[in-house]
């Protein structure tokens, strides 16, 4: 099956989303000619904008105010004129400016006329420029060359700007350009550091902004919003890198036009055509020559893998001409760019996969890292101890007999691959196929055509679209064709975005603007191999296979500790809808502004979860069938014995959620006066609960709902369960909607000397939800897998053979009201649900150090309010968790033991464990609501809560175009409370967050070396000298930063610091903290030493121990993250080496030598040291086997070459 013919259109089992799309897409743009409409009559909305105003005021040489001057300011590329008046008290405003070198115009009578040249205008900006105009005649003229102040003097926002040059000149690694975000002061990447190309939109999305979780950013492009919801909140569309005029990370926003964010924004200006033709032609490439060895081949002594990049493209742009038809010089604009990309990327593979003897129920051989034999046990043995337990007994030899080896499990895993290597300091059958040599594979293509039209001075209209695709295939469990693929064979990212903008000027004072927006955003993948798969010729009955649904597949299985087989596909698709109109009102010292911010989103999923499925852990080969143990059991035995510890059929919904967002604001930015500007703002936020197309939503858990005792006798006694959105009077949506979402902002600039600027704010923010409110449980089902009848002690025989007895169940949607997915568990979002909300801070000093370089030292923070928090529902009570846990007086067999099931045989508990199983235990029998199995979870409580300090110093140098250089220092705490450490005593977690960095340092620089003709060396030369030593650039991106806090176990108490001092980020094995570990034992008390603690050389001393398991039902007691031990640091560094040869007065050749990671520092900071306890390697992590999704890539060269005219 190609990824060509697998589409939502034609896949069976799929709802048509497309068709069904377009209908919703008519409606939604019918209501937004009616609100365009409105906005014309009454024009009383607002959007979030992306171009500069320019405000200033004008003065005589007293310093005077002057009224009535004529302002007028012509872009340098399409000599478009914007022009206005001075009002009485000199000031003036011209908003709507885009990105650009603008040459101002000032003139008044009796005064000389006033010009500036090479003013620029960035993104997003508001600057301000004083003018004085000198007394003479009106043809007398005063020329400025000088570039515009560089102190911000009219905004309290922070951020920073990357200009055109570095845009174009930066080493990007795969030329995407929302990574320049990476360079700002108070931002933190934490995405993979290989996927950051332009069709990585998830994880490009992971970005924290001055203390933000991650993904609640805002995503703008040419002012329109640029987020999917599909994958929770990714980057839709991500532009040609050649396209893009600017980009701007708006980090403290005191503008009230932005919003739907509790973190940042990032804003990104794509160029227009103007009145020359200009044009570019590109390629970089790669080749595994250029490359160093991956740090994991390496490792192995293994070659450098094949990899190959080919990144190439076009643009143009002008006027629009057709000869003797239209000349579009001074009127209308187009530009055109296009890029392909195509790539084989090194992906080396070290997996774990069966011993090709195990198949045969050999595991003779089998034992730990440090040699111990693993004993594999019989879990059918019958005999019992007093208290129930079943005492298990050894297979002879560590062999299972023929006789007890399931044919269905032993076929499912002759589709593993077959061992080829042996791996230091690993189990026997770990990490045993090593395939050092294989890339995965990626073919992209995108473009972008804008037009732009000046319809006269008054009117100015510009459209844009995109388009984008993307295939990769790429494998992960090394499995290439057929049965058994998986990861991604192929996967697809499609992009579509489309933007209408209207400005109107309908006096020099009063300016409309309208945006209309457009963006899809769709996922899809699967494995090929896997597609029509009959599963009965594995064995599996037809009767229990003809019921399952959708297409053939076959399946998924996973065993803990060793590679997987198989999986199903997926596809998830985003609509975006906005229209943004807004009105601009400048009066005497004020720029007011006001307008609506209004969006449709439509979000469908249409993905097949897992239709089979079954995990097998070692539980039942282990020792003891409720106490890990490294030492016996083993995954693959269990399976091999046809008893899969866990799965399930899933019958999935494919949902069509809607959701609607509104958000008025008024923003005034005041000029008190010359030195004081203040920001004002207020935006109110109406973010509507998602609801289901065709009404197939959940709303809450009612502890007082009753299932009807007519249908169902069985639960007359017992009260709690699901309601639905829709039904019984509930409302339509997921959640109530909350009209507290109101956002004040103020912001304040002060200037204090003419070098010397104070700029401080505060605002509120509020986050743009997860997909957790989006439930549909009882509109989808899953038919668990029961393994056991009596609580795990001992599985059924065989369950391979026959792994749902009583059939699949299929959805009941709400007809079974308070009975749904009783004997289940589940989680619903809480109706109640509030917004999260940050506030955010900062005050700082901008201080203008020379004419082309600024300091700015800013206290930078922000506090998150009612984040979103989760919590277990179903629990007992603390008085019988008491009873039950050793380290409170009690004791784990009596919440272990085994009571008569009332539930047992009744018809509402078809299909889960408590229909088949006579007893359950005390502890799930005491809960408040028995008749469902497990915590239940309730998500969307508002518990949570985020605290971040700063200190942010920012230096940046424009020293012309010869050096562009910008220094950012951050220094920060980041603390967050989320869930429950105890939810028994509602004591909550706090501690670092994730993504905690005390230190980070990033320096960026764009320097043209001073050689050739006309520079400061050699600038006299002429001809072949100055070809050979002029036209030299050099660029670099250098960042440095902290290490993540280190995840800490959950089932130990922490006796003494485990802390090493220093460890070993060089060594084959890194030891992250002491593994000096006690084991307790749980009916006793009595402790002693992990074997694998006395081998690490921690003696047989208990009090010089670190760490103590804790028993069954003990809560935990560490924090999530410890800031004392971390992650290893980051330090990398991009960089090029550039020569420009030119041909003509407009031609020019540009070739490029580009390294990412320089350096060749091999870091590893997604990863996490081991925090299983009994596990050998606790503690520790192998360089060598963590894979380049966590690692990145070793040093990379990149040849590049543009031909610009």
């Amino acid at each position: 099956m190609s990824a060509r013919r697998f589409s939502v259109e034609n896949y069976t089992g799929f709802i048509n989303p497309i068709t069904d799309l377009d209908t919703e897409a008519i409606m939604f743009w019918r209501a937004c000619c009616s609100a365009w409409a409105l906005f014309l009559v009454a024009a009383i909305i607002g959007a979030q904008e992306f171009r500069a105003t320019l405000t200033g005021r004008v003065t005589d040489p007293q310093n005077l105010t002057i009224a009535e001057a004529t302002v007028q300011v012509r872009n340098a590329s399409t000599d478009e004129v914007s022009s206005t008046t001075s009002d009485s008290h000199g000031n003036f405003s011209i908003p709507f400016l885009r990105p650009g070198t603008y040459t101002i115009t000032v003139f008044h009578a009796g005064f000389r006329q006033f010009t500036q040249q090479g003013v620029t205008l960035e993104v997003a900006q508001a600057a301000f420029l004083p003018i004085q105009l000198q007394l003479g005649a009106e043809n007398q003229s005063v020329l400025v060359t000088a570039e515009a102040p560089l102190l911000e003097t009219a905004t309290a926002d922070r951020g920073g700007v990357v200009d055109t040059q570095r845009v174009s000149e930066l080493p990007l690694n795969a030329r995407n350009p929302f990574m320049l975000g990476a360079m700002m002061s108070g931002v933190t990447f934490r995405g993979s550091a290989i996927w950051q190309r332009p069709f990585d939109n998830g994880a490009i999305a992971e970005w924290s902004i001055n203390g933000s979780r991650q993904r609640q950013n805002e995503f703008l492009l040419d002012g329109a919003p640029n987020n999917g919801q599909a994958g929770g909140n990714n980057v839709a569309y991500v532009p040609i890198v050649d396209a893009v005029q600017e980009f701007k990370m708006q980090s403290n926003t005191y503008d009230a036009q932005y919003g739907h964010t509790a973190g940042g924004i990032m804003n990104v200006v794509l160029k227009s055509g103007g009145n020359k033709f200009h044009g570019s032609a590109w390629e970089f490439m790669r080749r595994t020559w250029l490359d160093a060895n991956t740090f994991q081949n390496n490792s192995q002594g293994a070659p450098r893998a094949v990899h190959y990049l080919d990144q190439y493209g076009g643009q143009v742009e002008g006027p629009v001409l057709f000869p003797k038809l239209y000349n579009g010089h001074d009127k209308t604009f187009f530009l055109f760019s296009i890029e392909n990309y195509r790539e084989g990327t090194p992906s080396p593979l070290l997996l774990s996969v069966p011993a090709p003897e195990f198949l045969n129920g050999d595991f003779s051989k089998l034992v730990d890292a440090n040699g111990k034999p693993i004993t594999i046990y019989n879990p059918f043995t019958t005999n019992f101890d007093a208290s129930g337990n079943p005492i298990r007994s050894p297979f002879p030899n560590n062999q299972i007999p023929a006789s007890m080896i399931n044919p269905i499990a032993q076929k499912i895993l002759s589709y593993f691959p077959k061992p080829n290597t042996t791996t230091p300091n690993s189990a026997y059958g770990q990490n045993n196929l090593s395939i050092p040599g294989y890339f995965a594979k990626d073919k992209f293509y995108n473009y972008i055509a804008r037009v732009d039209e000046i319809l006269g001075q008054a009117h100015r209209i510009f459209g844009r679209y995109a388009q984008n695709s993307r295939t990769e295939d790429r494998n992960d469990n090394g499995i290439f064709s057929g049965p058994g693929q998986g990861g991604q064979q192929p996967f697809q990212r499609l992009n579509w975005a489309a933007t209408v903008d209207w400005v109107g000027t309908f006096s020099p004072n009063f300016i409309g603007n309208v945006r209309l927006s457009f963006n899809r955003f769709i996922e899809q993948g699967f494995a090929a191999g896997d597609v029509g798969f009959d599963l009965t010729t594995l064995g599996f009955p037809a009767s229990t296979i003809s019921q399952l649904p959708g297409g053939k597949f076959f399946g998924r299985y996973e065993f803990d500790g060793y590679s997987y087989l198989g999986r199903y596909p997926d596809v998830n698709i985003t609509n975006n809808y906005g229209i943004n109109p807004n009105l601009t009102k400048i009066w005497k010292s004020h720029s007011v502004h006001t307008g609506l911010d209004f969006r449709r989103i439509y979000y469908i999923l249409n993905g097949t979860g897992n239709i089979w499925r079954f995990k097998a852990y070692r539980n039942y080969t282990q020792q003891t069938w409720n106490q890990g143990d490294p030492l016996s059991g083993n995954s693959i035995a269990s399976f091999l014995l046809g008893v899969p510890s866990e799965g399930g059929s899933d019958y999935p919904l494919f949902p069509f959620f809607r959701q609607w967002y509104y958000a008025p604001f008024l923003q005034d930015d005041w000029k008190v006066s010359s030195r004081l500007t203040l920001n004002l703002g207020l935006r109110w936020d109406f973010i509507l609960a998602p609801d289901e197309k065709y009404g197939r939503l959940d709303y809450r858990f009612d502890p007082n709902a009753q299932a009807d005792p007519a249908s169902f006798p069985e639960l007359a006694n017992y009260k709690g369960g699901l309601t639905f959105a829709g039904v019984s009077g509930n409302p339509a949506k997921a959640a109530n909607t909350n009209y507290g979402n109101i956002q004040p902002r103020i912001g304040v600039a002060y200037q204090l000397s003419r070098h010397l600027v104070m700029r401080g704010g505060w605002g509120r923010y509020f986050a743009n939800p997860s997909n957790d409110w989006q439930k549909t449980t009882g509109f989808s089902t899953k038919t668990p897998l029961v393994s056991s009848n009596d609580g795990g002690r001992t599985p059924i025989p065989n369950l391979l053979s026959n792994p749902y007895p009583n059939g699949i169940l299929t959805p009941t949607g709400s007809s079974r009201d308070a009975a749904t997915f009783v004997g289940r568990d589940f989680s619903w979002f809480n109706p109640n649900f509030k917004t999260p909300s940050v506030d955010q801070f900062s005050l700082g000093f901008q201080i203008e150090l020379s004419r082309s370089s600024t300091l700015e030292t800013s206290y930078v923070g922000s506090r998150g309010h009612d984040i979103q928090d989760e919590r277990a529902y179903n629990i007992p009570s603390l008085d019988l968790r008491r009873q039950c846990n050793l380290l409170e007086g009690g004791n784990h067999t009596y919440c272990d033991a085994k009571l008569p099931n009332p539930f047992y045989q009744q018809p509402a508990f078809l299909g889960t464990s408590f229909y088949t199983s006579p007893t359950l235990s005390r502890f799930q029998l005491s809960r408040p609501f028995p008749q469902f199995n497990g915590d239940l979870k309730e998500q969307g409580l508002n518990g949570g809560a985020t605290w971040y300090n700063s200190l942010q110093v920012d230096y940046n140098v424009r020293w012309g175009k010869s050096l562009n250089l910008l220094a950012d220092y951050t220094f920060s705490k980041l603390v967050e409370r989320w869930g429950y450490n105890d939810p028994y005593r509602s004591i909550a977690q706090e501690g670092p967050y994730y993504n905690d960095r005390p230190h980070m340092l990033k320096v960026t620089s764009v320097y043209e070396l001073p050689f050739g003709r006309g520079r400061g060396i050699g600038g006299n030369v002429h001809g072949f000298l100055d070809q050979l030593i002029g036209g030299w650039e050099t660029t670099a991106f250098l960042t440095a930063q902290s290490g993540e806090p280190a995840d800490l176990p959950w089932n130990v108490r922490i006796l003494r610091d485990p802390k090493l001092s220093i460890p070993d980020w060089h060594a084959p094995k890194v030891q992250g903290w002491r593994p000096c570990v006690l084991q307790m034992d749980p009916n006793t008390g009595a402790v002693s030493p992990e074997p694998y603690s006395i081998n690490y050389g921690c003696g047989t001393d208990p009090s010089t121990y670190n760490f103590l398991i804790l028993p069954p039902y003990a809560p935990r007691e560490t924090p999530f993250r410890s800031g004392q031990i971390r992650m290893y640091h980051t330090l990398t560094m991009d960089a090029s080496l550039d020569k420009t040869f030119p041909f003509g007065e407009r031609a020019r050749l540009q070739l490029r030598l580009e390294a990412f990671n320089v350096l060749n520092h091999y870091a590893f900071p997604l990863e996490r040291f081991n925090t299983n306890p009994f596990d050998p390697n606790f503690g520790s992590l192998f360089p060598g086997r963590i894979s380049t999704v966590n690692s990145g890539m070793p040093r990379q060269l990149q040849l590049g070459a543009k031909f610009l005219w």
